[in-house]
């Protein structure tokens, strides 16, 4: 790894060897040096401070950090203990994990364990967030527990994306990308001071890439990019001390969608039973055929694959080629008063949500599962809040109260494995000649989700060196539930009152059911912080967390149709942040250990059903449930050293385990989508050109992520440690001009690896994947003015 590393620095050094070799025969100059990444405002406590002084661990990245190291995407954030990956086969669709908690279920009534949120108010549906990464002001990612003063509560982190504010200034910027696979992405902002108390910013940013992998038969191309997006706000300054900033953003996108590969086959289970079917010579396909071709397609031609999705006959459903779009909007306002030495803030959120996905999922010419799925969702959200100090400043508090209310339908018209569900109907052609779209039931569901919650946190300083913080919230929380899976082409209630396979005893008519239920629960937490100087914070912490319980919209029968309980953990973290002034510039380090203690861990379940009665299972349906005991724990480093000419490295190492202590299922993952390892090493430099030529700024990074079990229980979802490298030689304000250039270049060493696995070899025999970017380089061309 060591000689990766080292080679991976070279060629970022070697990239930007034309500039240093430039600078090194230039007249120096004095010129401003690049952000020390420690002077970064943070609001992990929903207040403004310096991250030195935050005791959580925190990785924050402004916006320049951002487009120093070329990330536009949050696929692309490389973070101590924090991994990306997507949710099953769904590229559009991301999903995050800290500290050994991920993400594995987007729908409706299903909290996320770590938290997303654009200008404070969370995103429980994070369709298009990951895109959302421009005119950004910080990114920051709160690892832990955030059990008090958030508004949903999280048991794994949170990732907060801040846009920029407008400003009393006129300010503008065009921005133009071209690359390889026929990338152009243009964005543009401005940003105007209609009057003294009043400011607009607008910015727009339109994307389109030719997708990397290729449909032999037809030559359409997958893994695409094609999205619009567009934010608008509006500052208000009525009266002093009074400021409300008001949101408005829009996403959508209209792509191919992900390709997946068909790369694991297992010798037992109901696929098997297919091709022993098929050479008793009924209209079944050749399975392990069309994988051996599959697989000597893809080792031929990278990303190249045949499916037969959307090509028509019998078992094509819907009957149209893979797509996926999404379409979200939102607006929020948040609003500040102040009054003497307190602070009265109001925030509010409207967002709806729609998202269509007609995929193949299997990646040959079979038809083993191509669903239609689709959402169309809508939340609100309220939060007031005072902020202040008292007792002669020695102790700042918060209070609050938060109402939040999300509902929809959300769920999937299926297509499963056809050839077996339709074998014994007789359509016009004979045996087996019924389309499939007879037999494919329909699995939407309606839900709604309230929570109310409120919370106290403060801080009180001991003495001048010591302090103690610490929280208390209350929260309550309802789902209700309604579903009504059915066969709608030929009239039949599709849900299980006895849980006897194939027996569905309800009629049509009376096809609908619902569930409901509340919980509640106090979190809280306790930090002792100790800083004998400003350039040292030492603390202790424990903090107590709890996720909602739900109930699963697929659900068939009722087993189930039962809610899954509320997920706890006890946290216990210790850290240590430091700053020391070396003379030529400042290093700033951050370490933290942690251990988890968690009861009912939501996880997902892919099981098989039996639909017809044959004793094979012939579809496959996805159940939250929940694991008795598990215990995360570990740790992570990082380490910034800014010197006064311009360089600044930074690395950091991360381990975390999980140790399931009750409940573990044979076979079952304890860590599916999270490394026990990950690091990175990074390096920006910002030239000592002359001033009036403008400021040359090259960077260049590797990350390195260990093995990750990407499925639950699959072992060819087992993804071996790998290493990514990217390097950005940018030249700006070229002789006054505001004209600025840059060319990039990710994933330099064209390094094969995947992001993501639909593991079915347990329930159905097969296991697909999708895979991360290719090698992708372009050429980027700005104006600021």
């Amino acid at each position: 790894m060591m000689a990766k590393t080292l080679t991976v620095v070279g060629v970022a050094l070697a990239i930007c060897a034309p500039a240093i070799v430039q600078a090194r025969v230039a007249e120096p100059a004095e010129t401003e040096t690049v952000q020390d990444p420690g002077d970064i405002v943070v609001t992990a406590r929903r207040r403004s401070e310096s991250l030195q002084d935050v005791p959580i661990s925190v990785t924050a990245l402004s916006g320049d950090q951002l487009a120093q190291q070329n990330i536009s995407s949050a696929t692309q954030l490389a973070v101590p203990s924090l991994t990306v990956t997507v949710q099953a086969t769904i590229r559009s669709l991301v999903s995050f994990a800290i500290r050994g908690q991920r993400s594995q279920e987007s729908q409706l009534l299903t909290d996320p364990p770590v938290g997303t949120y654009f200008a404070e108010v969370v995103q429980p549906r994070p369709y298009g967030f990951g895109n959302s990464l421009y005119d950004i002001q910080s990114v920051q990612v709160l690892k832990g527990v955030q059990g008090t003063l958030f508004g949903r509560n999280m048991t794994g982190g949170a990732v907060l994306v801040e846009p920029n504010h407008p400003t009393d200034e006129y300010e503008g910027e065009i921005r133009g990308q071209i690359g390889n696979f026929n990338l152009r992405d243009f964005y543009a902002m401005g940003n105007f001071a209609l009057a003294e108390s009043v400011a607009v910013r607008i910015a727009g940013k339109t994307h389109k890439r030719e997708g990397f992998s290729r449909e032999v038969t037809t030559g359409r191309d997958y893994d695409d990019e094609n999205y619009d997006s567009i934010r608008a706000s509006l500052m208000l300054r009525p009266a002093e001390g009074v400021e409300s900033l008001t949101i408005f953003d829009y996403y959508k996108s209209d792509e191919h969608g992900t390709a997946a590969f068909l790369t694991g086959l297992t010798p037992n289970g109901p696929l098997v039973t297919q091709e022993n079917l098929r050479k008793l010579g009924l209209p079944l396909s050749n399975i392990p055929a069309e994988f051996a071709a599959a697989r000597a397609l893809f080792k031929a031609r990278r990303f190249s694959f045949d499916l037969g999705a959307g090509e028509g006959g019998v078992y094509d459903f819907p009957g149209t080629l893979p797509r996926t779009g999404v379409k979200n909007w939102g607006i929020q306002n948040k609003t500040t008063v102040e009054i003497g030495d307190q602070t009265l803030k109001n925030i509010v959120g409207y967002r709806e949500v729609k998202r269509i996905n007609i995929q193949d999922y299997d990646g040959i010419p079979a038809f083993l599962i191509n669903p239609l799925e689709r959402a169309d969702l809508q939340n609100i959200s309220e939060e007031l809040q005072l902020q202040g100090s008292i007792f002669g400043d020695r102790l700042d508090y918060t209070i609050g109260a938060f109402y939040f209310e999300e509902k929809g339908l959300d769920g999937a018209q299926p297509n499963t494995l056809p050839e077996l569900t339709i074998l014994g109907s007789v359509g016009p052609g004979g045996l087996g000649t019924t389309p499939a779209i007879q037999f494919a039931p329909l699995n939407f569901g309606l839900g709604k989700s309230t929570t109310y919650a409120a919370y106290a946190a403060g801080t009180y300083k001991i003495t001048d060196e010591l302090s103690f913080s610490g929280g208390l919230r209350y929260n309550y929380d309802k789902r209700e539930a309604t579903v009504s899976p059915r066969l709608p082409f030929r009239g039949v209630c599709n849900f299980d009152t006895d849980n006897v396979p194939a027996t569905p005893s309800v009629p049509i008519a009376q096809c609908s059911f619902t569930n409901s239920k509340s919980w509640s629960a106090i979190t809280w937490d306790a930090t002792l912080q100790y800083e004998p100087s400003d350039a040292t914070t030492l603390y202790v912490a424990t903090r107590k967390g709890f996720r909602a319980g739900g109930y699963s919209l697929r659900a068939a029968s009722e087993a189930a149709f039962r809610a899954f309980d509320p997920e706890t953990v006890q946290e216990y973290e210790a850290g240590l942040k430091n700053v020391f002034d070396l003379g030529v510039g400042r290093l700033r380090t951050s370490a933290a250990i942690f251990y988890q203690d968690y009861s009912n861990v939501q996880k997902q379940n892919p099981t098989g059903i039996d639909t017809n009665g044959d004793g094979q299972a012939d579809t496959v349906i996805t159940v939250i449930v929940n694991t008795a005991k598990q215990e995360n724990f570990g740790g992570e480093f990082d380490a910034s050293l800014a010197f006064d000419n311009g360089l600044t490295i930074g690395g950091y190492v991360s381990y975390v385990k999980v140790n399931v202590k009750e409940g573990l299922q044979p076979g079952e993952s304890e860590m599916r989508g999270v490394p026990k390892y990950q690091a990175g090493f990074n390096l920006t430099w910002q030239l000592p050109v002359p001033e009036e030529v403008g400021v040359v700024t090259c960077a260049g990074s590797v990350t390195y992520q260990g093995r990750t079990e990407l499925d639950d229980y699959d072992t060819d979802g087992d993804e071996p440690a790998y290493a990514l490298a990217k390097a950005r030689l940018s030249w700006d304000n070229i002789y006054g001009s505001g004209i600025g250039g840059a060319l990039f270049v990710n994933n330099i060493f064209d390094k094969l690896y995947r992001v993501g696995v639909l593991g079915l070899e347990r329930e159905l025999g097969f296991l697909t994947s999708v895979y991360g970017e290719p090698r992708n380089y372009g050429l980027e061309l700005s104006v600021k003015f």
